[in-house]
């Protein structure tokens, strides 16, 4: 079993499934990372983040209708990143996309333009890859 897990989304849309999700993990006697404890930081949000993948021992990605904020070096989101990162470390990895035919969003949390392509695309690949389960949140 795991004694750590790093759970990733994007956060102001997704922030009560979050809670919910590193409720479970606590429940469970296992540390959750994530974004929301992270405090006065020596590096960049993305270097802390990518530092705490690696040093987890599984990972947790959320996946609603926002790619999130996008790193100008790389041009990909950091939950894009922390999910790469995810993989390459073969991490057991835990993938859940939003259901878009019964999960209500608000229009400001839904991408259009390039974003919402990046974001179609990075599920895709995650469907690929994994056996994601879709969610619904009330």
């Amino acid at each position: 079993m795991p004694n750590s897990i790093f759970v990733s989304s994007t956060f102001v849309d997704l922030e009560r499934h979050r809670q919910l999700v590193r409720e479970a993990i606590s429940k469970l006697e296992i540390e959750s990372k994530a974004m929301e404890v992270f405090g006065a930081l020596p590096d960049t949000p993305k270097e802390e983040c990518l530092r705490l993948v690696r040093s987890s021992n599984a990972y947790i990605g959320i996946f609603s209708m926002r790619y999130g904020h996008i790193d100008p070096a790389s041009g990909k989101s950091l939950t894009q990143l922390e999910y790469e990162e995810a993989q390459t470390l073969r991490l057991p990895s835990l993938i859940y996309i939003i259901d878009e035919n019964a999960h209500p969003v608000l229009p400001k949390y839904v991408d259009t333009g390039a974003s919402a392509e990046k974001l179609f695309a990075l599920k895709r690949k995650t469907k690929k890859i994994s056996c994601g389960k879709f969610f619904l949140i009330s």
